[in-house]
């Protein structure tokens, strides 16, 4: 069975009523769970009194209120922790509903926002719906450490990951589309910049009425940002260019791509910096051509995944709750059958890694500790991104292989010579 083959579609009509108890089946679990390990995820939150800590979300919610107030929203900073707003404008402007209503609501629906597009994408993976659908999002929320911190923290990541798949993978088949397909992909790409990998996917897919769309909708949001905060807009792409990142370094092991990886073995310096940042852009690149050839072959959910974790290990900085795209490839090696048994394995064993963390999990980290790994917690630091780029690379050889055969075998046979022997 494939992915594709998957029952993603109703055999029959709903009415409401019944639409809203299966909404209620797929979101419940799920949502009740992430708000039972919302308090207990990140240190300093409390389960009784009830007070997560939202860490991330805290960030938005101060700068909205410092951009409403007419500050520079990349001066704000989190109390104690000292967190700053790291995103485009736009992203603030976006977020501003934020300012409305208490903070204590906006944790709730942030996590019930979180949760529709966590789960959004795994119904568009091809997870049954109803109970299965409900009951495997909870059972992820708490086994995979991308998920869990992702709603953890109050991050996009799950929302931005949702707008890509729903460009690119049906809820059903014939869905019908209100929003021109591209534009959820371009504004993902518009409040964080990795997305636009899926643009350069969707052109070689074929798919160039997306790209354009999507590549539209990024100048858009762009262009609205820098309407409406032009001062903040120039900082941010400037200091972007000047490889400013308002954050922790790439040498901090919480960072899974490619920067860390030779940050942690090499130098935190400009050379290992660039080469990681290159080795990174080829092995997604890799991947994004890998990724083509399996769409080509009905393996679209895989290939979404794939290109999703490229993402992950090309961006400059990766935290461990970006790697949300697990969720997508772990459901894609688990069910499909055209992609070869080997990396079907070597798939699952990448997302297993980064389902659970251990990195963070068993390694000391922060003050640049990491400088002075030895081997072995070198090798626990960065065996996530090293096996995924394996991976990628085994598969490139691979597809190679594939095509090289198939022109063979397509090679017609030389014309008969005819019979001079009478």
């Amino acid at each position: 069975m494939t992915a594709a083959s998957l029952p993603v579609a109703e055999t029959a009509p709903l009415g409401r009523w019944s639409r809203l108890a299966r909404f209620a089946i797929e979101l419940g679990p799920t949502f009740l769970v992430s708000l039972l390990f919302l308090p207990l995820v990140i240190k300093g939150g409390t389960l009784v009194p009830y007070e997560p800590n939202t860490i991330d979300l805290r960030v938005y919610d101060l700068a909205v209120r410092d951009m409403i107030a007419g500050k520079d929203i990349y001066l704000t900073s989190t109390p104690g922790d000292n967190l700053k707003f790291i995103y485009p404008p736009i992203a603030a402007i976006l977020m501003t509903p934020l300012a409305f209503g208490s903070y204590g609501l906006w944790q709730v629906l942030w996590t019930l926002i979180g949760t529709w597009a966590q789960q959004s994408v795994l119904r568009r993976a091809g997870v049954p719906r109803g109970w299965v659908l409900g009951i495997l999002g909870a059972v992820l929320v708490i086994a995979m450490e991308p998920l869990r911190t992702t709603m953890g923290y109050g991050q996009v990541n799950t929302m931005l990951m949702a707008l890509v798949v729903a460009d690119l993978l049906p809820s059903a088949p014939g869905e019908r589309r209100v929003i021109p397909r591209g534009a959820l992909t371009g504004l993902a790409a518009a409040i964080k910049l990795t997305p636009m990998l899926f643009v350069v996917f969707a052109v070689l897919i074929g798919r160039k009425a997306m790209a354009a769309v999507a590549v539209a909708t990024f100048a858009v949001a762009t262009g609205v940002g820098f309407l409406l905060m032009p001062a903040e807009s120039m900082k941010f792409w400037r200091g972007l260019g000047q490889g400013e990142v308002n954050t922790a370094g790439p040498i901090y092991v919480g960072n899974q791509g490619m920067t860390g990886v030779f940050s942690r073995w090499i130098a935190e310096d400009r050379p290992s910096i660039v080469a990681g940042v290159l080795v990174g852009l080829l092995v997604a690149g890799l991947a994004t051509l890998v990724a083509t050839y399996w769409w080509r072959h009905g393996e679209k959910v895989f290939a979404v995944g794939l290109v999703g974790m490229a993402t992950c290990l090309a961006s400059p900085l990766s935290w461990t709750h970006h790697h949300v795209w697990a969720a997508v490839l772990l459901v894609a090696v688990v069910v499909t059958s055209a992609v070869p048994r080997w990396a079907q394995w070597t798939g699952l064993a990448w997302m297993v890694w980064v389902a659970a963390c251990l990195p963070l999990a068993v390694l000391p980290y922060g003050a640049h500790v990491e400088v002075d790994y030895t081997a072995g917690q070198n090798l626990v630091g960065n065996l996530g991104p090293v096996l995924g780029s394996l991976l990628i690379v085994a598969l490139s050889v691979d597809v190679v292989r594939r095509l090289l055969a198939a022109r063979r075998n397509s090679t017609p046979a030389p014309a008969a010579l005819p019979d001079r022997s009478r």
